[in-house]
């Protein structure tokens, strides 16, 4: 066999091992997400009423803002009595919302020129019924703060997918990457806002 070869055949088999490493991999994320998601419903209360909604992220400049500003939106379109904040758990005050999240937001109808960020604070947490963080990470921080919180911190992607996976952090990223976050975002919120109708109607 020439060396030429023999180098051909050892990165056919490297590449055939970071398949099946990438397999496993995947398959191992998949029952981690499917844990996750059994043990998270296991430890929340979902509220009923829900008066106060707290959506949190890292920086409170892209993620969070967009949350809450379509919430804001759809509690008001139905008429619901929900106070709606969001906050950044890695972040300070007084930073305006991300150009691109503004831009995505002027596109769906919401304003976001006024939001200024804000770190996450006790009061907010314990004002509200839900919270809604965007990482499994951002969860257990919130939980890890604020043990008492842990009934009410809810995952956005659970009303999106029933996942526990994230709401990618689009902060470095396109337009486009904006913009598929907000679609996400504006699913799940339209879950969320759906399950609070009964209860609102009920309460």
């Amino acid at each position: 066999m020439s060396q030429v070869d023999a180098r051909s055949e050892v990165k056919v088999v490297s590449a055939s091992v970071r398949d099946v490493a990438r397999s496993v991999k995947r398959a191992v994320n998949g029952v981690l997400d499917q844990w996750r998601y059994r043990m998270l419903l296991t430890r929340q209360s979902f509220p009923n009423p829900a008066n106060a909604i707290l959506v949190v992220c890292k920086g409170n400049i892209c993620r969070s803002p967009l949350a809450e500003a379509y919430l804001k939106h759809q509690v008001g379109k139905y008429g619901l009595p929900t106070v709606v904040e969001s906050a950044g758990l890695e972040t300070s005050f007084g930073k305006p919302a991300h150009p691109l999240a503004q831009v995505v937001g002027t596109q769906e109808g919401l304003l976001l020129g006024k939001h200024t960020t804000q770190p996450l604070h006790k009061e907010q947490v314990e004002r509200a019924d839900i919270i809604l963080a965007m990482e499994w990470e951002q969860r257990n921080r919130v939980i890890k703060l604020y043990p008492q919180a842990t009934q009410k911190v809810f995952l956005l992607r659970q009303f999106y997918d029933q996942s526990v996976r994230e709401v990618a952090d689009p902060y470095s990223g396109t337009l486009q990457d904006f913009q598929v976050c907000f679609s996400m975002i504006k699913q799940a919120c339209d879950v969320l806002v759906m399950r609070m109708l009964p209860a609102a109607k009920s309460g």
